[in-house]
């Protein structure tokens, strides 16, 4: 695919032939029109495709580089199929059917830069000697040109501190999570040590009941020898010899 692709950067290939990849459907995709692309799934397009596509998983930097390229990200609206977590990006000349237009798209020169080649080129034209009523040289360009953020900060001004808000409420939902199962964790731990109590309970009554039988067997036993040892006794001493004689 890449040979029959317009001549553009490396990331403008790579995320054209994303797109391409009927495997990544679920997770990222051209929108309905084919005129935007938008990302279903963020966390597993972090975790997946990033690493295959661009070696790396940081969602927060594949944003920065779109944003080089002059992409916007499109807030999603009421009745955007993708839910309200996915990230729609957009450029006029990033199509799905428009692969010849891939070469229009550049990587944005910085506005620093901008406004210095712009003053380099007036410096040139400029008669020398020119100047303004207060004897400075004219400046060139408007003044937000050097310091205005650009169209894709213009056009989702909030897009970092959604992402970064949503990881925060994933974080939260976790340790939400982690705390409702240490919690369940916790009452049942609760439970089995009742349990354990009541069967200890349990065990000292049974303790304590073979005790009184095993005393009350000894004393039987004791009883039972007092009468024993009385009656061979009583034969020694010629009880038994008397009986007989007596029949």
């Amino acid at each position: 695919m890449e040979d029959s692709m317009p001549s553009t950067s490396d990331f403008v290939k790579k995320l054209y032939k994303m797109l391409e990849d009927q495997s990544f459907q679920d997770v990222v995709s051209w929108g309905p029109h084919g005129d935007c692309f938008v990302v279903k799934d963020m966390n597993e397009f972090t975790k997946s495709i990033l690493p295959r596509m661009f070696k790396h998983s940081n969602f927060a930097s594949f944003v920065r580089q779109l944003n080089k390229y002059d992409f916007h990200k499109v807030k999603n609206t009421d009745d955007n199929t993708f839910g309200e977590h996915s990230w729609t990006f957009r450029h006029p000349d990033f199509h799905a059917d428009r692969r010849d237009a891939l070469e229009n798209i550049k990587r944005k020169v910085p506005a620093s830069r901008k406004s210095q080649n712009a003053q380099n080129a007036a410096s040139t034209t400029r008669p020398m000697g020119s100047s303004g009523s207060t004897g400075m040289p004219i400046a060139s360009g408007s003044g937000s040109a050097g310091g205005s953020p650009g169209p894709f900060y213009a056009s989702s001004g909030n897009g970092y501190n959604d992402y970064h808000n949503q990881q925060l409420q994933s974080q939260v939902d976790r340790l939400n999570s982690s705390h409702d199962e240490l919690s369940s964790h916790i009452r049942s731990l609760e439970r089995n040590i009742g349990n354990l109590e009541r069967n200890l309970s349990g065990l000292e009554r049974n303790y304590h009941e073979v005790l009184v039988e095993m005393v009350g067997f000894q004393r039987n036993m004791a009883q039972q020898d007092s009468v024993m040892q009385g009656l061979i006794e009583w034969v020694l001493r010629g009880g038994g010899a008397a009986v007989g004689e007596g029949e």
